[in-house]
């Protein structure tokens, strides 16, 4: 794992990424683009906070975790961008591809604790256990109700944790469980 990390700050270097397609695509209902835009700019004056409270809880679900000050000022770097030349909409866009772009989103890292050696079991924290849950559970990031019980230390606890997982188990989601079981293991 502390090999696979050291590689992956390799990609923090990545200056550039070309997506291509869909082709003839049909344009998606709106409601995914709800739930990104979660505040429109009522001014000139409101774009900045609202961008930033748009892409700092796009960030939060797609990095599966908390994100720093660090992270949320890379991102309106794209936005700022994106802003100038196509407006709020076209800033956000640009952003929301910058976090999809980034290694922290395509790849999932759990590194090993620097105090305990290698081989020795231990336990994982848990924005990483709502990470395992979520992706075993949905094959996706975990939602923002899992994301928050983990933020504040509560999944740990197996009261806490048993009640989420059968919350995730009452979701329509967790047919991509049986589904992705049945395609990879069974090549169905």
């Amino acid at each position: 794992m502390r090999l696979f990390q050291t590689e992956l700050e390799h990609y923090e270097k990545i200056e550039g990424l070309t997506i291509t397609g869909p082709y003839a695509a049909v344009r998606p209902d709106a409601a995914p683009g709800r739930r990104i835009l979660t505040c429109r700019p009522t001014s000139q004056g409101d774009e900045r906070s609202c961008a930033t409270t748009i892409l700092s809880a796009f960030a939060r679900r797609a990095y599966r975790g908390q994100v720093t000050d660090d992270d949320v000022q890379r991102v309106l770097a794209f936005y700022d961008e994106g802003r100038k030349t196509g407006g709020f909409d076209a800033g956000i866009e640009m952003a929301v591809w910058r976090i999809l772009a980034s290694p922290q989103f395509i790849f999932r890292v759990e590194s090993d604790p620097a105090t305990v050696a290698p081989g020795i079991a231990y336990r994982v924290s848990d924005l990483e256990l709502a990470s395992r849950l979520s992706f075993f559970l949905w094959s996706s990031i975990p939602d923002d109700q899992l994301l928050t019980v983990a933020a504040r230390g509560e999944l740990n606890n197996p009261i806490v944790l048993e009640r989420e997982v059968r919350r995730m188990l009452e979701d329509p989601r967790a047919t991509a469980l049986v589904q992705n079981f049945a395609r990879q293991w069974l090549s169905l």
